[in-house]
């Protein structure tokens, strides 16, 4: 145990004493910060634009002004609000008076036709509104038989102003409909509100809706988004690791230091210091993020009414044995077998040009667990996950997910089984790959060779 803690202790504070290793700290909170900071500057700041809309009256323009007074981006806020079951309030004032702040202003016609609206759409000239004198960002012209209301602009990139006209030519002509009908404008509405409701109900035993009731609540939804983001840091943390082994070895490799230490350690030792050096590392800055995530969470909890509310069945969530034991045991497991492989491929390689041609199909290899991982968390019954959950490059991520679907317990037992089974196959191999790699200095080309002859020793 002494050689595995200076074998560690060795890599580890390598590691850590590089200024690389604390730019990568420190850049996800940074850029997880300027990237808040830029989507709300970037709501906030999106400039005010004019529009005119030339009619013989003022119909459609008064549609589209309506239309955006009942804009539904607050409705949708809403709406997200309520399937989340946030807390009365969790949208705060500032969120949703930015979203319901006009872009878009009508203003006079500074021409009656479109060769006279040209040089004002162009931002040749200026026309004058509430905001100061600005270019002419839109003009809506009605057709001379009324079939049409043409939309005109330079940018032909943002397209939500037509859309917004869209809906009020819609609702108008709705609204006209429902009046030759001899129906009121609010006809509709009112049969939307008379339809029988249909709420979410979840099946439980007596004894649980005794005490939990039947609602499906945040509760109920969070176990599902927890398992998505434990396997995702299982991925994150396993292609972090990459890097680290691969560099790692061809350097020691390179400089002959295997030589050295193996005089002092054993294989095994050696191996397994790197690998927790490594370990230690990455979760020393998934800790770091970790501890930020949650200080950005008990800040938020805060600054808006009900969100520690909302954060609480998350932590519940995450301390669930049901989904706490087996992401553990995937975690040690998966770490371990793509870890080894990954240090076995790195020992073969002499420079970095050699390691840079493993790190396409390691990209590969990694990518695939990232595609199962979106469709479990879409599907988490489809066959393809049930199938791709037996393939033991997958089972850690998948078998995350599939707990809080509460799968058949001698599935768990048996692709537990078959992850202990695979790392220890993948051990195996990889300690005499190592071993040819870094002791008798066999390369890449060599693989196939030792593998053939891992296969012949293994029949014999």
């Amino acid at each position: 145990m002494k050689n595995i803690y200076l074998v560690f202790r060795r890599d580890y504070l390598g590691y850590v004493k590089a200024w690389g290793f604390w730019l990568s700290l420190a850049a996800v909170p940074a850029l997880m910060l300027i990237g808040s900071m830029f989507a709300l500057f970037a709501a906030q700041s999106s400039p005010v634009r004019y529009y005119t809309v030339i009619e013989p009256g003022q119909i459609y323009a008064e549609a589209i002004d309506a239309e955006f007074a009942n804009s539904d981006a607050a409705a949708m806020a809403q709406d997200f609000a309520d399937q989340m079951q946030l807390p009365d309030g969790a949208m705060g004032n500032g969120a949703a008076q930015t979203l319901r702040d006009r872009k878009f202003i009508e203003v006079t016609p500074p021409a009656e036709t479109i060769d006279g609206l040209r040089p004002y759409l162009l931002g040749e000239r200026l026309v004058s509104g509430p905001q100061g004198d600005k270019p002419l960002f839109a003009a809506f012209i009605l057709s001379d038989d009324g079939e049409t209301l043409e939309y005109w602009s330079d940018d032909v990139n943002i397209n939500s102003l037509r859309y917004e006209a869209q809906d009020a030519v819609r609702r108008l002509a709705r609204t006209h409909a429902l009046e030759a009908a001899g129906l009121g404008p609010d006809f509709i509405q009112q049969a939307d509100d008379a339809a029988v409701q249909v709420p979410a109900r979840r099946i439980r035993s007596v004894a649980e809706q005794e005490t939990t009731g039947v609602e499906v609540t945040l509760a109920d939804r969070a176990p599902v988004f927890v398992a998505g983001a434990l396997a995702y840091f299982l991925w994150l943390m396993v292609f972090s690791i990459i890097q680290y082994l691969l560099m790692g070895t061809i350097e020691e490799r390179s400089n002959k230091i295997f030589d050295t230490l193996l005089t002092s350690v054993r294989m095994p030792e050696l191996l397994a210091g790197k690998l927790l050096a490594v370990f230690a590392v990455t979760s020393t800055m998934m800790l770091v993020w970790g501890l930020f995530a949650l200080s950005g969470s008990a800040f938020l909890a805060t600054q808006v009414p009900g969100a520690g509310d909302m954060i609480t069945p998350f932590l519940a969530a995450a301390a669930s044995p049901q989904i706490l034991v087996p992401a553990l045991f995937s975690f040690v497991l998966g770490y371990i077998m793509y870890g080894m492989i990954f240090m076995a491929l790195g020992s073969l390689c002499d420079t970095i040009q050699e390691a840079q041609t493993l790190l396409s199909p390691m990209m590969i290899l990694l990518m695939l667990p990232m595609f199962a991982i979106f469709i479990a968390f879409q599907d988490p019954g489809s066959p393809v996950v049930d199938f791709a959950t037996w393939v033991p490059v997958f089972t850690p991520f998948l078998l995350i997910l599939r707990m809080p679907h509460d799968p058949p317990m001698w599935e768990v037992a048996m692709q537990m089984g078959l992850m202990v089974v695979t790392t220890l196959a993948v051990l195996w191999v990889s300690v005499r790959v190592y071993r040819a790699g870094a002791v008798n200095g066999a390369s890449i080309g060599d693989l196939g060779k030792m593998l053939k002859g891992i296969g012949r020793k293994k029949s014999n």
